[in-house]
């Protein structure tokens, strides 16, 4: 039957039913099966994933009143939740748990908080768990003997939560706690790929071998089917088949491996099949396409995973039908993000649906070769871990007041003064800290005068482990003169169980006069989530689509989509658009025809490339960036001889250190070493301070060095790298005086 518009289904979890007749869960994803059949629309009727979209500014406008936001399809499913917990028992409960990423930042959490709000459900100060936490709860709870072979003392631990649609790796400091009941537990890293999941090796499955089985079947031509057809009706009729097929073919493989039978197996004949037709209907065309037996080879399985478990190509890649990414992306870069080694590592927690593949636990098994690699004994156990944890959580908060794993900062927190550090937090302290509310600390003082312009003072918050600092937020507090030497200053704080440092600086004779406030989330633990692009675009793009862009802005925001388009690998929409801005402004750009000629050579089109390439340095005469990239794309192309004439062309315009590395490699491909050798040393002559250079200088002086086989340059240069990963990019304001100490003023 035909669905009105008003009714909803939202994908996630078990198959349920609410009291509105909104589906969701597993039967939601059956009605998403027939998409094309009961007209259902994404983010109109048809709800998916609307997690990774808490915290940002995006609006469904074409839903339903109820449904137009990620905090309102959250709601839904917290009430559908809660009203089957009181079915099982009418209590009402005492104590709720709600589990999110540990990436999650302040305006995620509060989304979260407002979801459970709208249905009623109260979340108290340690009601938000982070979900490796809760995993790492529950497996402690049932496996206390496996934790004690790791020791009592403090130990790296790294959970590794592959989910249907998020892969979160949180790299853990575990230590005893306050009683033996107890432990203290530290993100010291975290790394969210929100679109890294079992849902994305469905994606891969449907669109590498279910839609040209289909295609086949149905005697389709390679274009008959479109962007439309694919994305917005076939996709989501096929994910189901993909997953069902992918899971039990895991399962054999599985039971093949545990009787020593799968290394021997012809993977070309070893498969799963459904024994089904399925159709897909196209409303739009009028014609319903049919799909026999449904099949999944392992060889084919092999395929699909192997740029999920590549262990060199760890970038994304992105196409507008599907994302596809190493799980070794974000196990690497939450490592370097901790500064930690892979055998650094003491143990490695395996949670979440998708690491039920065989070939995904081989995998991770083999990246932690001196790790003890946790797992559970069932499938349910692995999916439902973070559930049980937060139940554990719960009960602990209700009986004890306190939950068993107490959060805590691995690192000292400290205020940068003149003489050296005011330490506002110390080292292991547990969490919130100071506990019963904000701490207060005197005795800084302004260490100049100012009899009527303001007093810049620099507020720089620091971590410090082992007298090591790094800087995790830098501010300028404009003190209003006039203002005397030795002026007493306050400072307040409070470091909270969600890693949230809020921090505030005033006048001790002027309580209620100006102050200096900010928060800083995360400050000791090094998050990075890479789908920010994605997010970003969505929010610009709703922007410009509900008019809150001015028109005479549109043309500067166009280009900004066509950027993050291009970032996350949409290249012809990114082409297309940037087309659209240059026809507007009816004249040569160097800038957008050399963004033009990037993407044309993304897309393979190199005649178009090198024609918009020229067409940008001809537009800009004293600039050699066009130049230098069709240079560089020349030498992609083993275009050895074309490629020395347009460097030296960019070379006589600009001569960069990045110029001068392209042209060396060029050389040695031409077997002319004199001419490498002098070009590595003018773009290695002179560098200055390390820290002063762009991060794509610092790029090619990396490669530079170690053609030039100077391998202490090298060294130096890498380190540099390191230090900017694991720092992050806190800005670093040059304005301004550190605030004093007394005994720092007295001196």
């Amino acid at each position: 039957m035909r669905h009105p518009p008003t009714k909803c289904q939202i994908q996630t979890g078990d198959s349920v039913q609410n009291e509105t007749g909104v589906d969701i869960g597993e039967g939601a994803k059956r009605l998403a099966a027939r998409t094309g059949e009961l007209g259902l629309e994404p983010q109109r009727s048809l709800f998916a994933e609307c997690k990774n979209e808490m915290g940002v500014r995006r609006t469904y406008h074409r839903a339903p009143e109820g449904f137009r936001s990620a905090p309102e399809i959250a709601g839904h499913v917290l009430r559908t939740l809660m009203n089957a917990a009181l079915q099982a028992d009418p209590t009402p409960p005492a104590r709720v748990v709600v589990t999110v990423p540990a990436s999650f930042q302040v305006a995620q959490r509060r989304d979260t908080r407002a979801a459970a709000e709208r249905v009623g459900l109260t979340i108290a100060g340690g009601d938000l768990l982070d979900e490796p936490v809760a995993a790492f709860l529950d497996f402690a709870a049932g496996a206390g003997e496996v934790l004690d072979g790791l020791g009592r003392e403090r130990f790296n631990l790294v959970v590794f939560d592959f989910g249907g649609g998020t892969c979160d790796v949180a790299v853990l400091s575990v230590s005893p706690g306050a009683s033996p009941t107890e432990l203290g537990v530290a993100p010291r890293a975290v790394s969210r790929y929100h679109r890294l999941g079992g849902g994305d090796i469905d994606a891969a499955i449907v669109y590498e071998v279910l839609i040209p089985e289909l295609m086949r079947q149905n005697n389709l031509g390679a274009h008959e089917l479109g962007f439309a057809e694919k994305k917005q009706v076939i996709e989501p009729a096929l994910r189901g088949l993909a997953e069902s097929l992918k899971v039990a073919l895991c399962q054999e493989i599985t039971r093949l491996q545990g009787f020593g039978r799968y290394e021997d197996a012809d993977r070309s004949v070893l498969q799963a099949r459904l024994a089904i037709t399925h159709e897909v209907v196209l409303r739009a065309q009028g014609r319903t396409l049919r799909l026999s037996q449904p099949t999944l080879t392992a060889a084919q399985l092999d395929a699909v995973l192997a740029p999920f478990l590549d262990h060199d190509l760890l970038y994304a890649r992105d196409t507008e039908y599907r994302l596809t990414c190493s799980i070794f992306a974000p196990l690497q870069d939450a490592l370097e993000r901790a500064g930690l080694e892979r055998d650094d590592v003491q143990a490695c927690l395996l949670v979440g649906g998708s690491t039920l593949a065989p070939q995904v636990r081989e995998a991770v098994g083999g990246f932690f070769p001196h790790a003890r690699v946790l797992t559970y004994a069932t499938a349910d156990d692995t999916q439902m871990a973070v559930a049980r944890g937060a139940a554990w959580h719960a009960l602990a908060l209700a009986v004890n007041g306190r939950g068993i794993v107490q959060p805590h900062s691995h690192d000292a927190i400290a205020l940068r003064t003149v003489g050296g550090r005011l330490e506002l937090v110390p080292a292991g302290a547990v969490l919130p800290y100071p506990g019963g509310g904000p701490g207060r600390k005197e005795g800084l003082v302004v260490p100049v005068s100012s009899p009527l312009a303001p007093v810049p003072v620099r507020v720089e918050v620091v971590s410090v482990e082992a007298d090591q600092e790094r800087l995790v937020h830098a501010g300028c507090w404009k003190v209003p003169g006039p203002v005397t030497q030795g002026t007493r200053l306050f400072v307040e704080y409070r470091f909270d169980e969600n890693q949230v440092l809020e921090l505030g600086l005033g006048l001790v004779d002027d309580p209620t006069g100006p102050r200096y406030a900010c928060e800083v989330e995360n400050p000791l633990t090094h998050v990075v989530n890479p789908n920010a692009t994605r997010m970003k675009l969505e929010d610009l793009e709703e922007a410009i689509r509900t008019g809150q862009v001015p028109k005479e802005q549109v043309p500067g925001k166009l280009i900004e989509v066509a950027e993050l388009l291009g970032e996350i690998g949409q290249r012809e929409r990114a082409f297309e658009l940037l087309k659209r801005v240059l026809l507007a402004r009816n004249r040569p750009d160097a800038s957008l025809l050399n963004r033009m000629g990037i993407l044309a050579g993304e897309m393979g089109d190199c005649e178009r490339q090198e024609k918009l390439y020229r067409e940008a340095a001809a537009a800009e005469p004293r600039s050699g960036t066009a130049l230098f990239n069709l240079a560089l794309a020349q030498t992609r192309r083993r275009q050895w001889p074309e490629a020395a004439l347009t460097i030296a062309q960019a070379l006589s315009r600009e001569s960069d250190a990045p110029y001068l590395v392209l042209k060396a490699q060029i050389e040695t491909a031409l077997g002319r070493e004199p001419e490498r050798d002098q070009a590595l040393a003018e773009a290695l002559r002179g560098l200055g301070v390390l820290q002063d250079l762009d991060d794509w200088t610092l790029g090619w002086l990396v490669t530079g060095a170690a053609m030039a086989k100077n391998e202490p340059l090298a060294t130096r240069l890498k380190a540099e790298q390191k230090r900017r990963r694991q720092e992050g990019t806190v800005p670093v304001s040059p304005e301004g005086v550190l605030p004093a100490t007394k005994d720092d003023w007295l001196m």
